[in-house]
C-alpha cells in the first residue's frame, strides 16, 4: 500500500502541535537523564518547593535546587527524599521520596485538598489572652488536627498581659476541659521569655506547626524561637532565585540547637497557608469520634441517630448538665455538627 501524503493544510497542524509540546516541554525543569553526570544518590529534606522545583537541604547543610522526577508528584516542605546532584550546573534531581508519617493539607480549590507539609509532628495552637481566649476556635483546630492524626499542644499566648488572680482562674477554667483530656498547655510570652524555654524542649527533635487566628503572636513567637528569621528567610529567597516573600509555600526551618553540636532544635514549618485551617466536612458519627471526652458517653442515647439536640433520653446532654461534659465543648460541637450539614446539603443541591 502506498504511503498516504499528508496535506499541506495537515502538515500545517501538525507543525502547530508539534511546537505547542516542544514549547511545554521546555517550561518543565530539565531533569537531566545521563547517569554519567549525575552524582550519588544521598539523602536530603525538603526546605521550600516552588514551582516545579524544591530546595533541598543535603545533609553537609548546603541547599540545592532541585528538578523532581515526574512521577514522584508534589513535595513540600517536611519531605525526606533520595536526590542527585547535577554536575553540570551544580543543581539537582530528587529520584525517590521516603514515606510520610504525618502530612498537614487543607481545603483548596472547588473543595480538593492540598498538602502543604510533610513529616509532622505536632501542630502548636496559639490562643492569646488578649484579645481573647475562644474555646470554639481550639475545638475547630482539635477537629482539623484529628482528621489529619496530627498530635496537638495548646500555646497560651501573651500572660504577660495577665494582671490578676482572677483573671489566671478565669483562663484555667476555660482551659480545663483540654487538660482533662490530656492536652500539654504551655503558658508563652515574648516579653516576659515565659514558657519559651519549655516551647523549644516540646519541640526539641521534632518538625512543628503553629496555627491560630489573626492577633495570636504566632509570628513573635516565631521570631523569638529563630532570632535570625529575617537573615534565614533573605538566604532562602537567594537561594531559590525568588524575591523575599513572593511564596506562599511552606517552609521548613531549623530551630537553634541548645548546645554547639548538640543537634537538638528541631525544625518549625511556617506557611500563611497553613496558619489557619478548618475541619473538613464529616458525619455525625465522624464527628462525635473527634470529640474523646464524648466517648464514655457515646451509645448510650436512646435512639441510634441521636444528634444530641431535641431528642429525649440524651447521654451526651445529661452529660453536660451533670458538669461531665463541658458547656462550651457541646457548643463548637452542635455548631459544627449544623456547618457539616449545610455544607452536605449545598453540595447535594
Amino acid at each position: 500500500m502506498a504511503k498516504r501524503k499528508l496535506s499541506t493544510q495537515q502538515k500545517r497542524r501538525v507543525s502547530g502541535k508539534r511546537s505547542k509540546t516542544e514549547l511545554s516541554d521546555h517550561n518543565q525543569p530539565r531533569v537531566n537523564d545521563d547517569k554519567s553526570l549525575l552524582g550519588p544518590e544521598q539523602h536530603g529534606l525538603v526546605i521550600t518547593s516552588f514551582g516545579k522545583r524544591v530546595l533541598v537541604e543535603s545533609d553537609t547543610g548546603e541547599t540545592y535546587k532541585c528538578a523532581i522526577r515526574q512521577h514522584l508528584g508534589k513535595l513540600v516542605a517536611g519531605d525526606e527524599v533520595i536526590w542527585q546532584t547535577d554536575m553540570e550546573d551544580n543543581s539537582g534531581v530528587v529520584v525517590s521520596v521516603h514515606p510520610r508519617t504525618h502530612e498537614l493539607s487543607r481545603p483548596g480549590f472547588r473543595g480538593q485538598t492540598r498538602m502543604v507539609a510533610a513529616n509532622v509532628d505536632f501542630i502548636g495552637v496559639v490562643t492569646p489572652v488578649v484579645p481573647g481566649i475562644h474555646p470554639d476556635m481550639i475545638d475547630r483546630y482539635l477537629v482539623g488536627a484529628k482528621q489529619l492524626d496530627i498530635p496537638v499542644v495548646i500555646i497560651i499566648n501573651k500572660v504577660d498581659l495577665i494582671e490578676s488572680d482572677e483573671q489566671w482562674e478565669a483562663i484555667a477554667e476555660l482551659l480545663e476541659p483540654y487538660d482533662e483530656m490530656g492536652i500539654p498547655l504551655i503558658p508563652a510570652s515574648t516579653i516576659s521569655n515565659e514558657g519559651l524555654a519549655e516551647l523549644r524542649s516540646f519541640m526539641s527533635n521534632k518538625n512543628s506547626v503553629f496555627v491560630g487566628p489573626s492577633g495570636a503572636g504566632k509570628s513573635s513567637l516565631i521570631n523569638a524561637l529563630i532570632p535570625d528569621l529575617d537573615i534565614r528567610v533573605g538566604k532562602l529567597s537567594e537561594a531559590s532565585g525568588l524575591g523575599k516573600h513572593t511564596t506562599t509555600n511552606s517552609i521548613l526551618y531549623h530551630l537553634p540547637e541548645s548546645q554547639p553540636n548538640l543537634n537538638d532544635g528541631g525544625n518549625l514549618i511556617d506557611s500563611p497557608g497553613i496558619r489557619q485551617f478548618s475541619p473538613m466536612p464529616c458525619s455525625l458519627s465522624e464527628l462525635e469520634s473527634m470529640y474523646p471526652d464524648f466517648e464514655n458517653f457515646l451509645g448510650q442515647c436512646r435512639f441510634n441517630n441521636c444528634t444530641h439536640t431535641i431528642e429525649p433520653a440524651c447521654a451526651i446532654k445529661d452529660a453536660v448538665e451533670g458538669g461531665e461534659i463541658s458547656y462550651s465543648r457541646f457548643q463548637s460541637f452542635q455548631r459544627l455538627r449544623e456547618e457539616f450539614k449545610a455544607s452536605e446539603l449545598s453540595t447535594n443541591a
